[in-house]
């Protein structure tokens, strides 16, 4: 039970990841519309955060005990906050963008860092640190590593086919927004106290 709920977080992770993609695109179309450049910045802004995201989560998941359990605290409460932000403050804060910045490169950029960067780079940096876990408790390192991302990646799939045919056309996108934060709040906290069981095995 303990390994198949670590699993079902990862894949929970790998949902809000991409789900949060697709909420992001609904979010910008008012204001920027859904054209070529609007998905090339979201792209590259997701992929951005996620390679942060694994040089931060790689970092933590090699600090000192102290250090990771205050890292892995931060990372968490950052990736709330900001998504707490963005659910109920992304559309007026886009209103404001869009007055401020009437070049479109300029106003995409802004929006998609400080709106999805965040998020996005913390929730990556704990994939490192599921890898690391599993290979703490006696996983050789590539089949953690494959195990950890083949199963995220499962998690990214799904996460785009439900939120793109389920979700968007039955609610409404402050509601899923919301909806991403309460899970990321469970989802987080649950992982949290899994990933810090790894400080009483004599391998840590």
């Amino acid at each position: 039970m303990p390994r198949l709920l670590f699993y079902t977080l990862v894949v929970v992770l790998g949902i809000l990841s991409m789900g949060f993609q697709l909420l992001a695109s609904r979010l910008l179309n008012p204001h920027f519309g859904s054209s070529l450049i609007v998905w090339a910045w979201l792209i590259s802004t997701f992929l951005a955060a996620f390679s942060l995201g694994s040089i931060v989560g790689g970092w933590i998941s090699n600090a000192p005990t102290p250090q990771r359990e205050r890292a892995q605290l931060l990372g968490a409460v950052l990736a709330v906050l900001s998504l707490a932000f963005t659910a109920f403050f992304g559309r007026s804060v886009l209103d404001q963008i869009e007055i401020a910045f009437t070049e479109l490169t300029t106003g995409l950029l802004i929006s998609c860092l400080g709106l999805f960067f965040l998020p996005v780079t913390m929730l990556s940096s704990f994939g490192p640190q599921c890898v690391q876990h599993l290979a703490a408790l006696g996983t050789p390192p590539g089949k953690a590593s494959g195990l950890v991302y083949g199963v995220s990646t499962l998690g990214n799939i799904a996460g785009v086919m439900l939120t793109a045919f389920v979700l968007i056309p039955h609610l409404p996108v402050s509601t899923l927004l919301y909806l991403w934060l309460g899970v990321a709040v469970l989802s987080l906290g649950a992982l949290i106290v899994i990933l810090r069981a790894r400080s009483r095995l004599p391998s840590s």
